[in-house]
């Protein structure tokens, strides 16, 4: 997939990342051995997401993925294959692409309880929310290529 993304994140945060960090950010659909899915809303989404981030320099992908998963919801993940990988090219206001970065989300399982949002991140208010979901919430960050993915046999 590929997206077209204006950020509300200062461009030249972005930009450094994308052009001396790794511009490769993972997330992860984590499944509970119920079937639910743990799902975050956060400063810069509008509407819930799967919990993720950026790779740091030397950090293996699916490394990150745990790392944030365990940081914005609380339980340790085992994490899996990746379900999804997205080209994501970063554009101002006025539609001018600036730098380009890809998303990668991966399968992952994990069991426990997330606790308040004031207990996740790594900065205060980072997390707005995170919680256990029966069914998909009507609102959802990036709509068309993460709805499908949490109507995925959870198997």
């Amino acid at each position: 997939a590929s997206i077209s993304a204006p950020s509300r994140e200062s461009p030249a945060s972005l930009r450094a990342w994308a052009e001396s960090g790794t511009a490769l950010a993972v997330g992860a659909r984590v499944r509970g051995p119920d079937g639910r899915v743990a799902l975050v809303r956060n400063e810069w989404t509008e509407g819930w997401f799967v919990p993720g981030g950026a790779v740091e320099p030397g950090e293996h992908p699916r490394r990150a993925a745990r790392r944030e998963v365990r940081e914005e919801t609380g339980p340790s993940a085992r994490v899996g294959e990746p379900l999804l990988v997205v080209d994501q090219t970063f554009a101002d206001l006025d539609g001018d692409p600036q730098f380009e970065a890809a998303f990668v989300v991966y399968a992952a399982r994990a069991d426990g309880e997330i606790p308040d949002a004031d207990r996740l991140g790594v900065s205060p208010d980072e997390i707005e929310a995170a919680r256990w979901f029966d069914d998909a919430p009507e609102r959802l960050h990036d709509e068309a290529y993460l709805r499908p993915l949490l109507r995925d046999d959870p198997e």
